[in-house]
């Protein structure tokens, strides 16, 4: 006859592993919270250092702005600011008036060669003084017709008030005289005035 071996029967065993792979488990969670907290280890650390630095930096660029040097530069480099907003304002209020002035301007180039083609063959300018919108003309003549027909010449001219013969005195066989010439629409004052505006 045949003997069957016969096999123990352990009602433990399955406990015993289960016990087994229980350790294990522990094991794991084990090893991922000592990994966290070395992750939380690392970051604090990095993130402090990474602050001490930007505290550093955050100083020294306090100390640099409150630099009494650095302060006295900065405020020479705003009063310069200063200096060259006004000397811009003041270039534009030039700018502006010699604008004006060269519209007002009567007395140019084409005016003074009106003059000169007026005068006669016998007359001669000894000086001419423009002011004020208004021309002096002194001369010689060897008659007094001459001074006549250069002063009605003259009346040809544009954008005169007057013209007249101030004086004529008989000096060496010549007559001296003294014309004046006042221009028309020439006002000092306004130009002041839209000065003063802009």
């Amino acid at each position: 006859m045949m003997r069957c071996k016969m096999r123990d029967l352990n009602f433990f065993e399955s406990y015993i592993e289960k016990r087994e792979f229980k350790l294990d488990k522990k094991l794991i969670y084990f090893s991922l919270l000592s990994l966290f907290f070395f992750s939380l280890i690392v970051y604090t650390v990095y993130y402090s250092i990474m602050i001490s630095k930007e505290t550093k930096i955050v100083n020294t660029l306090k100390l640099t702005v409150e630099d009494p040097n650095i302060l006295k530069k900065v405020e020479e480099i705003k009063e310069k600011e200063i200096e060259v907003n006004e000397f811009k304002m003041s270039v534009d209020k030039i700018k502006v008036l010699d604008k004006i002035i060269q519209e007002r301007d009567k007395i140019d180039e084409v005016l003074l060669n009106k003059i000169n083609d007026n005068i006669p063959e016998d007359l001669f300018l000894t000086s001419l003084s423009i002011q004020n919108g208004e021309i002096y003309i002194v001369g010689i003549s060897r008659d007094k017709w001459s001074i006549a027909e250069f002063q009605k010449g003259l009346e040809s001219l544009d954008d005169y008030e007057e013209i007249f013969v101030s004086n004529i005195s008989l000096q060496n066989d010549y007559y001296n005289f003294s014309l004046n010439i006042t221009l028309g629409s020439v006002d000092n004052g306004e130009i002041g005035e839209e000065e003063t505006e802009n």
